[in-house]
């Protein structure tokens, strides 16, 4: 085998010609009027980029080199993680954070911040970046480390979280991890968020859980009483007649929770556990209902599928009619991400299954 392995054997010219598209289309841009990148379909640069401009968006869409050896890769802003993860797996390796949903770009992960079941272990997107291209208000591309002697080091620590508000990273190189072929996972069941918490403070402190390493580790609660940390841990290969489960099809991850003490998953399918029925958001449209499920195709059991209907729905506003014509008042959906300091999670948990 050949190391590095280069994915695009001709990244480097077509992302240096992609540079220079964006960089004259956002020159072209009128003072006021809206900028972003997004992925497709969406536009790239303004409201109505030209196919020249929507080539460079899609230069920047895809993993261009991964390098086994020093366990980095260099990827393009608008990179999907599930793109990213099917380019280092097959070499044993993976980003040091996969947050949850296939979709969630790499560039959108370190401004916007992440986070997984590794993290206690790797911290954040950003955490892991060791240098980034980043497209300034200005159209010109910096080439940002955290090498004391480079002269835009500042930007390379202000960038995380920053929201696209200090320009858009082009290109990340990111450091790597070792991975095994399939994840133990443990449901571990507690009767209150103080115990809990306090197990799950001890697992971060040690690295163990109960005399083994923990490479993976996330939690859910369905009730005051009933609330489950879930440990992964790494194995090269599986027990004796045991097999993988799959819960890319009729079966559904979380409820697998509070059925399973033990489970094996293989690496790819721990790492997106959580998109096929977007954690339990899936139930909104039927598809957790066995005869919708059954008929709905398998590859559009995605958080991205969701997505559409959401859209689609805030477009011709579906459920407010039909509230309005069943005469119901009219509901607010909420999904909020937030950080609590875990000597005030109990406190959080209680209030939060207080009936």
């Amino acid at each position: 085998m050949a190391f590095p392995l280069t994915v695009d054997s001709e990244w480097r010219s077509r992302y240096s010609a992609a540079v220079g598209r964006i960089s004259r289309q956002l020159a072209t841009i009128r003072p006021g009027q809206p900028v972003r990148l997004a992925k497709k379909p969406a536009t790239c640069l303004g409201s109505l980029p030209d196919p020249d401009a929507r080539s460079g968006r899609q230069s920047i869409q895809s993993c261009f080199e991964v390098d086994p050896i020093n366990r980095v890769a260099e990827v393009g802003g608008m990179t999907t993680y599930e793109d990213l993860v099917a380019a280092t797996l097959p070499y044993g390796l993976m980003p040091m954070c996969v947050p949850q949903l296939r979709t969630i770009t790499l560039g959108g992960a370190v401004t916007g911040l992440g986070i997984e079941s590794a993290s206690f272990r790797n911290g954040t997107p950003h955490e892991s970046v060791v240098a980034m291209d980043i497209l300034t208000g200005t159209g010109e591309v910096l080439t940002v480390t955290n090498k004391s002697d480079d002269p835009h080091r500042d930007l390379f620590y202000a960038f995380p979280n920053s929201y696209g508000s200090l320009g858009y990273a082009l290109k990340l190189t990111i450091e790597l991890e070792p991975t095994k072929p399939f994840v133990h996972v443990q449901h571990v069941r507690y009767a209150s968020a103080s115990a809990l918490t306090q197990s799950m403070q001890e697992i971060v402190a040690s690295g163990e859980f109960q005399g083994s390493r923990v490479d993976f580790l996330d939690g859910t609660v369905f009730s005051a009483s009933e609330q489950y940390l879930t440990i992964g841990t790494m194995v090269g290969e599986l027990p004796a007649g045991r097999a993988t489960s799959d819960y890319t099809g009729m079966a559904i991850y979380y409820r697998s929770i509070q059925t399973l003490t033990n489970d094996y998953l293989t690496i790819g399918d721990y790492l997106w556990r959580w998109d096929t029925d977007w954690f339990w958001c899936s139930r909104a449209f039927g598809a957790q209902l066995p005869a919708v499920r059954t008929l709905w195709p398998k590859s559009k059991l995605r958080s991205d599928v969701y997505w559409k209907f959401i859209a689609a729905n805030r477009k011709f506003k579906f459920a407010e009619k039909l509230a309005a014509i069943q005469r119901k008042p009219q509901r607010e959906s909420v999904v909020q991400d937030i950080e609590i300091p875990v000597e005030r999670l109990p406190e959080f948990l209680d209030f939060s299954t207080r009936k």
